[in-house]
């Protein structure tokens, strides 16, 4: 099950972020900006992707999580596709909204469902499995598209059936998008598990219920919501924007920096996620209850100082991407760890709803922003495309550091929640 998930969250993440691979491609086919580059990236898909994944975790909460999956790859997937089918900024952006709108089923069915599968002590090893899915599709996205778009550009049309001449950006899109479909099918093969830590009132499954638990948590899940929020807009502003960092700062080709960034990502970030989920389980078994939070303040701190040795220090591509390894490795730490907190101290049938919660802020305000606002400062700070390593640089430099002061403020709050918990289930 888990393995089916995690071939699901790396095409969820190949489909969203292979648009990082082609910006300038886009610009000049599109006529845009480093600024609507930006918001094509981020808010159509951050703000869709949050909005959808309310009434889907309605329905997750009380319905087959499976089946809404297989729903939501299939139409990713389609949308996907459509983003090759674009000829304006608000034809992409409408398929942006698509792709945004289908992935929201992805993680609050998955932390649901894993959560029922795993015993609390193996919790953060399997959400991190899971999440950890979301680096590889990402390294895919710049390995895999950094070739298709090379192959395309060596062609001298391309044209498809019923379609016409297309861009290589275009044929990309579509290439990468239709193989979903056949994702979608292989969901089916998994098993819905039961419901475990389930709640026996009859209206616990009521937006009245779910509302009177949060409230009673409040300072855990507001910490909680902000510090990864802030380490969500961290990550997806790199995600955006660190393969053009390559292109204009150091020459590269689209397909270098896509190979190169890609397989630090898929490999660096892979295995900073598995340790994450390791270290967690580690500092549990010792008796440690804060764990997903200690383990992502210990991991957390290098993060701005690397990123300066990065996109400042890095004399030339080899040295940023050097550098960037350990960068990769601590950032993917809390991958997993997030979801491992909320599903700890929340009951069963509110599971869904409190990730698509945390799903709606980490997106709306995290993925939607974090490309945007390194595009925003590129375009209207500085003024010059290649001041990116700049802005790459204040974006990370400010996210991590309140990220690491709200997690460490929450620690506390978040052992209080497991003690009130465990003594209701008592």
């Amino acid at each position: 099950m888990v393995s089916v998930l995690f071939l699901c969250s790396i095409f969820s993440f190949l489909d969203r972020q292979i648009i990082a691979l082609m910006v300038d491609d886009i610009k000049l086919d599109l006529g845009l900006n480093d600024f609507e580059i930006g918001l094509l990236q981020g808010p159509p898909f951050g703000i869709f992707y949050a909005i959808m994944s309310i009434p889907i975790a309605l329905a997750a909460d009380r319905y087959s999580r499976r089946n809404i999956i297989v729903a939501g790859v299939t139409f990713w997937s389609l949308a996907t596709a459509a983003c090759g089918l674009a000829g304006s900024f608000w034809h992409l952006f409408l398929a942006r909204v698509g792709v945004g709108s289908g992935e929201a089923t992805l993680s609050p069915c998955s932390y649901s469902m894993i959560s029922d599968y795993f015993r609390r002590h193996q919790l953060p090893l399997a959400m991190s499995v899971f999440t950890m899915g979301n680096l590889t599709g990402v390294g895919l996205a710049m390995i895999i598209g950094g070739s298709v778009i090379t192959y395309a550009k060596s062609l001298d049309e391309i044209v498809l059936w019923g379609l016409g001449a297309v861009e290589p950006w275009q044929f990309s899109f579509i290439v990468i998008g239709l193989p979903g479909l056949a994702l979608a099918m292989l969901v089916l093969s998994i098993r819905e598990p039961a419901r475990r830590g389930a709640l026996q009132t009859r209206d616990a499954t009521s937006l009245r219920a779910f509302v009177q638990f949060v409230r009673g948590h409040w300072r855990t899940f507001a910490t909680l919501f902000g510090s990864f929020t802030m380490l969500v807009l961290v990550a997806y502003g790199n995600f955006a924007w660190v393969p053009t960092f390559f292109i204009r700062t150091f020459g590269w080709s689209e397909a270098h920096a896509g190979t190169v960034y890609g397989l630090v990502v898929a490999v660096f970030g892979t295995g900073g996620a598995l340790f994450g989920g390791w270290l967690a389980s580690w500092l549990t078994k010792r008796g440690y209850e804060d764990a997903p939070y200690r383990a992502t303040l210990l991991c957390s701190l290098p993060l701005a100082p690397l990123a300066v040795l990065v996109f400042v220090v890095a004399p030339d591509g080899n040295w940023a991407a050097l550098f960037y390894a350990p960068y990769q490795i601590f950032s993917a730490v809390p991958a997993g760890l997030a979801a491992t907190a909320m599903m700890s101290i929340t009951p069963n049938q509110m599971r869904a709803k409190i990730s698509s919660a945390y799903l709606f802020f980490s997106n709306f305000i995290g993925l939607s922003l974090g490309a945007a606002a390194v595009g925003f400062i590129t375009h209207n700070l500085f003024n010059d495309d290649m001041m990116v390593r700049y802005s790459l640089t204040i974006v990370n430099c400010v996210g991590a550091p309140l990220a690491v002061i709200a997690i460490w403020l929450g620690m506390k709050h978040y052992r209080e929640s497991l003690a009130d918990v465990a003594q209701e289930q008592d």
